[in-house]
């Protein structure tokens, strides 16, 4: 019969200690390490062929308009919910929303012409689109906000896009689908944050 000493037992449970503290600093040093890997190789994902960049690819003017309709997009999808119909640009100018709202902000920015082109409804399905052309200010570009395919019988559509056509004069779109937007010289915004947009140029 082994006879085991209350020093042997402390012993023991030190060197347990010690391996489960070991183990758990050397699972956090390869999980930061894969992270950092990761991330690094990674980055943020690249801007296709027919994409820009909200923070590195337009103008002062373009990023103005770009801001102004990602947050008139909410509100304009919140309307359509809770009426069953789109706004006009005459009626949103009429609630004071920029960048439809014919204020100082409208005239900085090239007293660009608003038109609502196509709208979907609960019965039909389909698109709506408010083109936005025919800007003043030198280099700016034409808009164009599409609420995307809305199904039968849904009442909402908030999945909102943001195109943008080079020149003050663009080519009106057949269809509001990326290829068809694409195939016409549009191209869409992507609206990474500012840190994200310049990570992903930097490569981490």
């Amino acid at each position: 019969m082994t006879t085991i000493s209350p020093g042997m037992v402390q012993r023991q449970e030190r060197v347990e200690t010690i391996a489960v503290f070991g183990a758990g600093l050397l699972l956090a040093v390869l999980a930061t390490g894969f992270a950092w890997w990761h991330g690094d190789q990674h980055g943020m994902p690249e801007l296709l062929d027919w994409q820009v960049s909200a923070f590195s690819d337009l103008g002062e003017d373009d990023q103005a308009i770009h801001s102004a309709l990602s947050s008139a997009s909410e509100e304009i999808g919140w309307y359509n919910y809770d009426f069953n119909t789109w706004p006009t640009p005459d009626e949103l100018d009429e609630m004071l929303m920029p960048p439809f709202f014919k204020d100082a902000f409208w005239e900085q920015h090239g007293h660009v012409a608003w038109k609502l082109l196509a709208q979907a409804s609960v019965n039909d399905g389909g698109a709506t689109a408010y083109l936005g052309s025919n800007g003043t200010n030198p280099d700016q570009s034409s808009y164009l906000l599409v609420f995307q395919h809305r199904h039968l019988g849904a009442a909402y559509s908030n999945q909102s896009e943001i195109w943008t056509f080079p020149g003050q004069t663009p080519v009106l779109p057949t269809g509001y689908k990326a290829e068809t937007l694409v195939k016409a010289g549009w191209r869409q915004v992507v609206a990474y944050r500012g840190d994200d947009e310049v990570a992903r140029l930097k490569g981490n």
